[in-house]
């Protein structure tokens, strides 16, 4: 068996899964909140909670349900960071748009997705639909990937790529069970960093695990060099995958998809539970009846019905440290909240910048500043007139070319939430996202002025229009709205420095770092910390954060209770 610190990390690496993630009432959508006056903005509560991010929600609603007072700061109008939305009314009605996630599983009923244990642990569940099927428009054409069947998988691998595909992905699903029953083996929400996770995590999982599968691992992964923190690649090699088979080159589309690096820098036990969890019998993905500000919302009732803040338009300036201890935090009006716990739900870049120069971090540590960043993203944003189409599916991803998936223009990934969101869009109409994941090079955009600004927006988001014509050949012609987000749009509204997605830490180089800092009180979560980026890793560093405050009693008491409610196994 592996040593329990190894266990711990394979288990907690599984939330960098897919996303890159409720009854909802209309008024749910939009999350402004009229802030507080600067005046009662002074205040002391047991923990601050810099950004609202899922990350930073996820910690603050479950610090507010174990009974710690919270207050949570947000700079922008609206919370839920790059899980925010925006409406735009047009003569034919007003649509809805999701500024960032897409693509969520696991939500619609208990799972091991972090997100949907925060959830279930806080007792608030927006509405979702789910849905089985997106298609793929890839060099060998159309694939039309199913989820929760892999016998359907393995037919389209056939239809696309031979035979040798077909045997490839048998190959690889006998390759990986035993990885993924050993990082499916315990929950996110049991573990914890410290000596209590012997009582939360150990004694009740790790007894459960298969000692044959765990044998296996070691046979089929450790002795041939292939550790689960490292690149799921190295699975690939062991289980006799080729990099010329499709098998592969989908497999490092997904990696991608994941965590914004290739098959070769996405951790081994990320992709392998992505495997056991989307080819489970029955597994569906989910759309969120509101979009993604409705998941922000429904964290933020559970904060605030136990007493918690959300402030808005509560740009944080700097992190009060006193003694060598972060004491709170002094918002950009002058007030200061005081509190005995600060935890850092913003960008590790600037994090740093909001510390004393002599507090800020060394190298390895959450406070590290010299952390690698991914590139950004061109979005835009439809709403089209739907009259006359055929039923479309809720998501379509172009891939141009598979020999470098990190390419810029080769991915484009297309969500078009009112296929099962009526409320998204006017009666008659569709609302449509496309974007450029984490390939766009923010340098690119630097330093134009206002026209030329305006003129390459126009032109980079050709290869946007282009992707989406590949399904909707007329989609300009049908256009009622549709606006351009650029790296500059993420660095402004989102705060992104340079519109990054997150820290680009590779696998097998080093982890993302943990969460507690070198600033006693001081407490970091969000993509620049482990397990990473996307919208299950952020809440499950939300998790760890929490878990990290609250004493190993009070964790094993919300176990109980989630178990008792049939949330947790």
């Amino acid at each position: 068996m592996l040593p329990w610190p190894r266990l711990s990390a394979v288990v907690l690496l599984l939330v960098a899964c897919i996303a890159d993630s409720f009854i909802t009432p209309a008024a749910t959508r939009s999350t402004r909140a009229a802030p507080l006056s600067a005046a009662n903005r002074d205040g002391t509560s047991d923990c601050v909670v810099i950004g609202s991010g899922l990350g930073g929600l996820s910690a603050a609603a479950l610090l507010a349900q174990y009974g710690y007072s919270v207050t949570v700061c947000e700079s922008h109008d609206r919370i839920g960071g790059c899980a925010h939305g925006f409406e735009r009314r047009t003569a034919a009605g007003t649509f809805h748009f999701d500024s960032g996630p897409s693509l969520f599983s696991g939500c619609s009923a208990p799972s091991s997705n972090p997100l949907r244990q925060v959830l279930d642990a806080v007792g608030e569940a927006p509405e979702w639909k789910s849905y089985n099927e997106w298609t793929m428009y890839v060099p060998e054409g159309v694939f039309r990937v199913k989820s929760g069947d892999k016998r359907a998988f393995e037919a389209e691998l056939r239809r696309l790529g031979g035979a040798s595909a077909a045997a490839d992905w048998r190959q690889l699903l006998a390759a990986n069970e035993a990885l993924a029953a050993l990082v499916a083996g315990v929950p996110p929400i049991a573990l914890r960093a410290d000596v209590g996770a012997l009582q939360t995590a150990v004694s009740t999982y790790v007894p459960k695990l298969d000692p044959k599968l765990l044998a296996r691992f070691g046979a089929d992964f450790l002795l041939k060099g292939v550790d689960p923190s490292g690149p799921f690649s190295r699975v690939l090699d062991a289980a006799g995958i080729k990099p010329t088979s499709l098998v592969y080159r989908w497999f490092d589309f997904l990696a991608f998809a994941l965590s914004g690096l290739p098959v070769t820098e996405t951790s081994a036990a990320a992709v392998s539970f992505m495997i056991k969890e989307f080819f489970a019998d029955g597994a569906v993905m989910d759309v969120p009846m509101g979009g993604s500000p409705a998941i922000a919302a429904a964290i933020e009732r559970a904060i605030t019905k136990h007493g918690g803040e959300v402030l808005t338009k509560a740009h944080v300036d700097e992190i009060i440290v006193e003694d060598g201890a972060a004491v709170g935090a002094r918002l950009k009006d002058g007030s200061e909240r005081r509190a005995t716990h600060v935890v850092s739900n913003a960008p590790v870049w600037a994090t740093a910048k909001l510390l004393p120069a002599s507090a800020r971090g060394t190298a390895g540590s959450c406070l590290d500043a010299s952390a690698p960043k991914t590139p950004s993203f061109l979005h835009l944003h439809c709403g089209f007139d739907a009259s006359g189409l055929d039923p479309l599916a809720v998501h379509h991803i172009i891939v141009r070319d598979w020999s470098d998936v990190t390419s810029n223009d080769n991915l484009v990934f297309i969500s078009i939430p009112s296929v099962l969101d009526d409320d998204a869009a006017p009666a008659g109409h569709h609302v449509l996202h496309a974007y450029l994941p984490a390939t766009e090079p923010y340098a690119d955009w630097v330093g134009l002025d206002r026209e030329a600004y305006r003129e390459k927006k126009e032109t980079r988001a050709e290869v946007l229009w282009k992707a989406v014509e590949e399904f909707i050949p007329d989609i300009r012609e049908r256009a009622v709205y549709s606006s351009v987000g650029t790296p500059l749009t993420h660095e402004r509204f989102l705060r992104r420095p340079e519109g990054t997605y997150g820290s680009a830490w590779k696998a097998g180089e080093k982890t993302f770092p943990g969460h507690a800092s070198p600033v006693d009180g001081l407490y970091c979560c969000g993509d620049s910390t482990f397990p990473g980026i996307g919208v299950p890793a952020v809440c499950g560093s939300g998790m760890a954060v929490a878990h990290a405050i609250v004493p190993a009693s009070k964790h094993l008491k919300l176990l109980d209770e989630m178990r008792r409610a049939g949330t947790l196994a």
